[in-house]
């Protein structure tokens, strides 16, 4: 029989989904409303269709990255939570990077190649600790081929 979730660690899968999605977004906006980095962009999306994106993308990294909080006991986690830190703060960069690049298309691009590569090595560190985060890890690893494939063709 499976051990039963404490209220403490229901909550805190309640913070890293909505409170990584919370931090994510307000850089976001902050960032569209200073800088839209998708102005440069001849052929792309609305601005919609990223704000719906990461409105799924950022809430399941989240749920898997609780899902190996949730191992805290069993193993030693202090790494996953590094890049848990490491890769959020990135995410929150991309758009103060934008406005001092002034939306230019390759720098943007470059950084949605280092997403490909961050959200590889995510999937990787988080399937030693919790095999289901895998699943909620799908919609970040498949987002940034698409987003980058995006920039790709606006080169």
């Amino acid at each position: 029989m499976k051990n039963q979730l404490s209220v403490k660690e229901k909550w805190m899968g309640v913070w890293f989904a909505l409170g990584t999605l919370v931090l994510v977004m307000i850089a976001a906006g902050l960032g569209f409303y200073f800088s839209p980095p998708n102005e440069n962009l001849q052929t792309a999306p609305s601005d919609s269709f990223f704000w719906v994106a990461w409105l799924i993308v950022i809430p399941t990294w989240g749920i898997a990255t609780w899902l190996v909080w949730l191992k805290r006991k069993e193993a030693d986690i202090r790494g996953v939570m590094v890049v848990y830190v490491w890769f959020l703060l990135g995410i929150i960069s991309f758009f103060p990077s934008t406005i001092a690049t002034e939306q230019n298309v390759l720098a943007i691009f470059i950084s949605d190649v280092m997403g490909i590569v961050q959200s590889i090595l995510i999937l990787w560190l988080y399937s030693r600790y919790s095999k289901t985060s895998l699943y909620w890890l799908i919609p970040l690893v498949i987002w940034f081929p698409i987003t980058t494939i995006i920039k790709f063709i606006n080169l």
